[in-house]
């Protein structure tokens, strides 16, 4: 009888082994639908009063700058980041190393940083959204030469200025070095002083759709982990938590709070969470990514506690992405800010539960 008790109570416990660790791992690859309805380079109406990059009241001029932010141990923590309608997280370097771009139009902070180097996946994200593009110098490789694309993309040969190389001799009287971070992560840009170069300028608007309705659709996820390289102690890893009270999605690195330098007692939250698989390969070398921003691939879809398995669309480089859900309808974000992950199968794993 105490042999029977004894194999009961390990059963239970191997039982409850097994349900606390009962992680959902996305199959990036799974063939999902991607008929969609409408025409996906058809941009939604502006509504008056309404942020079209947060959903949340606004009514100032729009103006998005797109800064791009070092993301490796050097640069942490990073600052102005709180400030950002959206925050993209792209490879950078081999599958491990990732750098973020983030996009201010609902407000621009006074500075932001650190600030490093652009990549022709960078440009073919500010065509997105037409948007004025800051960085610290480019990758001038052959095969991925970042002025050979703002050439193709005629980038500078717009009625503003909308890119602003800080190693260049126009544009670097508008950033500082800070003092508490190393070189070559210490570059700080003055953004709202590059808002005065694109202001007047007739951006396109490609507003992403929102709603007030919490998700119905999907299954829970109340906690989500991305994994680099297959490696747990990789610190390009991240996790989201939800917290139901308020309907946000707070970020950790490291297991630590994700924080603005300008705010290290607040962790930084988001109302969705969106992982935008993709193909990536490289220039003959590992800081040379190539990356397909341009088509269709499979979108996994945090928000409100829920998680939606989708498909993102980007007909062609001057058209926004859209994502859509298992029906072809495109998917009606929460209101706030949101994180996207651009990545690939073969750097990351994500789970969820």
């Amino acid at each position: 009888m105490k042999k029977l008790i004894a194999l009961l109570l390990v059963a239970l416990l191997l039982g409850a082994m097994t349900t606390a660790s009962a992680a959902t791992v996305i199959d990036a690859g799974s063939k999902r639908n991607n008929t969609v309805k409408g025409d996906p380079a058809q941009n939604n109406p502006r509504i008056p009063g309404e942020s079209m990059t947060t959903g949340l009241p606004f009514e100032g001029e729009y103006i998005p700058i797109l800064v791009n932010i070092d993301n490796v141990l050097g640069a942490w923590p990073q600052w102005g980041i709180g400030d950002a309608d959206i925050i993209y997280e792209m490879p950078i370097h081999g599958l491990t190393l990732t750098r973020l771009v983030a996009l201010f139009a609902d407000k621009h902070p006074e500075n932001a940083g650190p600030v490093r180097s652009g990549r022709v996946l960078h440009a073919e994200l500010r065509e997105e959204w037409d948007a004025g593009w800051t960085f610290a110098g480019i990758q001038r490789k052959d095969g991925t030469n970042v002025n050979d694309a703002l050439r193709e993309f005629g980038a500078r040969k717009k009625t503003h200025d909308l890119i602003y190389d800080l190693n260049g001799n126009k544009f670097s009287k508008h950033y500082h070095n800070v003092k508490d971070h190393k070189p070559p992560h210490h570059h700080s840009v003055h953004v709202q002083e590059l808002v005065e170069y694109a202001r007047g300028y007739e951006f396109p608007e490609r507003p992403f759709l929102f709603t007030d309705e919490p998700p119905t659709a999907g299954d829970a996820a109340t906690s989500i982990s991305l994994v680099y390289g297959g490696n747990k102690k990789n610190y390009t890893n991240s996790a989201f938590t939800y917290d139901a009270a308020t309907n946000l999605y707070a970020r950790t690195r490291q297991d630590k709070p994700y924080v603005d330098q300008n705010n290290p007692d607040q962790a930084l939250t988001f109302s969705n969470v969106i992982v935008q698989w993709t193909d990536l390969s490289f220039n003959g070398a590992a800081d040379a990514p190539i990356l397909r921003e341009v088509g269709t691939g499979n979108a996994d879809i945090f928000m409100g506690g829920r998680h939606i398995a989708g498909v993102w669309v980007r007909k062609d480089v001057t058209s926004r992405t859209v994502f859509y859900d298992e029906n072809g309808e495109e998917i009606p974000l929460q209101r706030g800010k949101t994180w996207i992950n651009v990545t690939t199968q073969r750097s990351t794993e994500v789970t969820y539960e």
